[in-house]
């Protein structure tokens, strides 16, 4: 059952919160995107930061040529959002829904449902990476500096988990 209230947080923005457990939400959001998935297509790993650091789940492609995602959360905030070798969303400040049009769960949702249909992709510079997510009409774009042990440059497409289109 999700509670809903809200609360003033920085530069007076009003935020939804959905529930007093952000982590058990994420973990049941990629159980089902795991179920929807075939058998074998991805393995699921929820883990936990010692010393009350949160925790995550990550799901990992048996595709190699898929990208891995996770997300970092605790109980009542989601950090960050990441794709592929080294793209990550920071939130709430890189989020697309930034007045609470949709919840972060269903951002959440949206991003790692276009991951796992390939819909993403990494560009690698002399000393960044830029990571892409296409979720319909809108591009989520970030870069991540500087990044010195990659090799250079270029633009890795992922693939979908499976190959049939979702």
């Amino acid at each position: 059952m999700r509670s809903s209230r809200q609360v003033k947080w920085l530069c007076g923005w009003t935020r939804q919160v959905q529930s007093n457990n952000v982590r058990a939400e994420l973990e049941e959001l990629f159980q089902r995107l795991t179920h929807e998935l075939p058998p074998g297509a991805a393995s699921l790993r929820v883990y936990e930061v010692p010393r009350g650091g949160g925790g995550g789940v990550e799901l990992t492609p048996t595709n190699s040529a898929a990208a891995r995602l996770s997300v970092h959360a605790d109980d009542s905030e989601v950090y960050t959002f990441s794709f592929g070798l080294r793209s990550y969303w920071e939130f709430p400040y890189e989020r697309r829904y930034r007045y609470d049009e949709k919840s972060v769960i269903a951002e959440v949702e949206e991003m790692s449902t276009a991951v796992i249909a390939g819909h993403c992709e990494e560009t690698r510079g002399l000393v960044s990476i830029k990571g892409r997510i296409y979720v319909g009409d809108y591009t989520y774009k970030t870069t991540t500096i500087p990044v010195l042990s990659l090799p250079r440059f270029g633009t890795r497409r992922y693939a979908p988990y499976t190959s049939a289109e979702r």
